[in-house]
């Protein structure tokens, strides 16, 4: 088949849910990956008998992934949800619930929950730690939502955190009927549990999934996506043009990160505004440094997400969190260490070609390990192996980045072109629920223009 209904760019968490939503309303979809493996950025790998994630992840509970394995009719894979957290203050780990008393909590918990969507819009371009002192001068209420900041929206300072976005996230959360004591968990056998579904279902409904397919660009005539095109022939040098194939499609769903989405669409085809605005929202980001570890025994119960603020060389704040069962066949444990922080204050991975960049990212993950040691000094003797891993993670989550300053999944003056990914206002949220919100909306839009 040459001409398909509906071409998608990624086999990520986003281009897997539109194209199985999109197969199930009867679309002929065609899903091109440049990679040898489906799960882009969430993908998992085995390792030393591990289940290995590339960076870690813990799918929240708001609903939009567990929705569209709803609507497709497949049973969500098992979660091993996180039961308890912890938080490091006066030099012991506390439970969360000992920051507060039970009436504090509701009355943050109540102001939240009356609050209208137009309204939480508004608190957009507010910054966290203005609305909760607001709301109240309990050192403890403002402790928690610090926390929740740092578990909802990835940075690493109080004042950085957009109220707007975070009470939308746990908005989302509590409007599910459940707990913010667990906000999410990991996915019991790794991510491929979530991917491999998905891609499954797109093939046995007509769809076709290409791996090692990378796609040169978007092809766009008179106003409209009218397929892509991947480059074919034999590649004798590397600076060598190779040929183009057009493959013909009605609409075209593009997965890249917004800030490389130049990378497939010809910018003179968009309106100038659009394009500097996207330019300037993408070296926004927020990111995500990791060090994952194997262990023979776990430093602490595996039902127990760690939060340490303000370590006392980087000044950043810790995520420490056991991967529960992704060492199970190794019989082993795995233990992860996160540090998060935005643009502005932590080496620039957007150009990681630079030998002065990639030595700023080791001599930050030196300085994580560090602390890592001396938080847990057992950790430094006892590790079987470690990788140490950083990315970028979204357009940061802070007043003036997020809601309606982000641009569209639908961009202007193109037709039959979708953006789908984490980084678009339609996919508001947490991580991969935000994407599978966006998937969500993408799938439904295309599927009323081209019933």
């Amino acid at each position: 088949m040459t001409h398909w209904d509906i071409a998608v760019i990624g086999a990520g968490i986003g281009g897997l849910c539109t194209a199985a939503l999109l197969a199930r309303a009867g679309k002929k979809v065609l899903i091109l990956e440049k990679d040898g493996a489906i799960g882009g950025a969430a993908k998992s790998t085995i390792y030393k008998g591990h289940v290995l994630d590339d960076g870690g992840h813990i799918p929240s509970q708001a609903g939009h992934l567990e929705a569209i394995f709803e609507d497709l009719g497949l049973p969500y894979p098992e979660k091993i949800p996180t039961r308890q957290s912890e938080i490091f203050k006066d030099g012991r780990w506390i439970n969360t619930r000992e920051l507060f008393t039970t009436k504090m909590l509701k009355k943050a918990l109540n102001s939240m929950l009356r609050l209208s969507p137009e309204e939480i819009a508004a608190l957009d371009d507010i910054p966290l730690n203005e609305w909760v002192r607001q709301l109240t001068d309990d050192p403890g209420i403002a402790y928690l939502f610090y926390y929740f900041g740092c578990a909802t929206s990835v940075g690493n300072r109080y004042e950085a955190y957009s109220a707007g976005e975070m009470i939308y996230i746990l908005r989302e959360i509590l409007d599910a009927g459940l707990s913010l004591g667990s906000l999410g968990g990991a996915i019991k056998g790794g991510m491929n549990r979530l991917m491999e579904p998905l891609a499954d279902y797109v093939i046995a409904h007509g769809g076709q999934l290409r791996l090692n397919t990378p796609v040169d660009s978007v092809q766009i005539q008179n106003g409209r996506a009218a397929g892509i095109n991947v480059e074919h022939g034999e590649r004798i040098f590397a600076h060598q043009q190779l040929d183009l194939e057009l493959i013909e499609a009605d609409c075209v769903v593009a997965t890249a990160p917004l800030w490389n989405i130049f990378s497939l669409c010809d910018e003179t085809l968009f309106p100038a505004w659009w394009v500097d605005g996207v330019k300037w929202i993408s070296k926004k980001v927020s990111y995500v440094y990791s060090i994952i570890y194997g262990l023979e025994t776990p430093l602490f119960d595996e039902n127990i997400f760690r939060f340490a603020p303000d370590r006392p060389s980087s000044g950043f704040s810790a995520v420490y969190y056991p991967m529960n069962t992704y060492g199970a066949d190794a019989n082993q444990h795995q233990f992860h260490v996160s540090y998060q922080g935005h643009f502005d204050e932590m080496p620039d991975l957007l150009n990681s070609h630079s030998a002065k960049v990639r030595n700023q990212v080791r001599s930050f993950l030196h300085l994580m390990e560090k602390e890592t040691f001396e938080r847990f000094p057992a950790l430094k003797k006892n590790y079987l192996w470690r990788i140490a891993h950083a990315n970028v993670y979204n357009i940061a989550q802070s007043p003036g980045l997020v809601g309606d300053k982000r641009p569209s999944m639908k961009p202007p003056g193109i037709k039959n072109l979708f953006l789908v990914s984490g980084a678009t206002k339609q996919a508001r949220g947490i991580g991969l629920q935000a994407v599978a919100n966006c998937a969500r909306k993408a799938a439904a839009a295309i599927v009323a223009v081209h019933p």
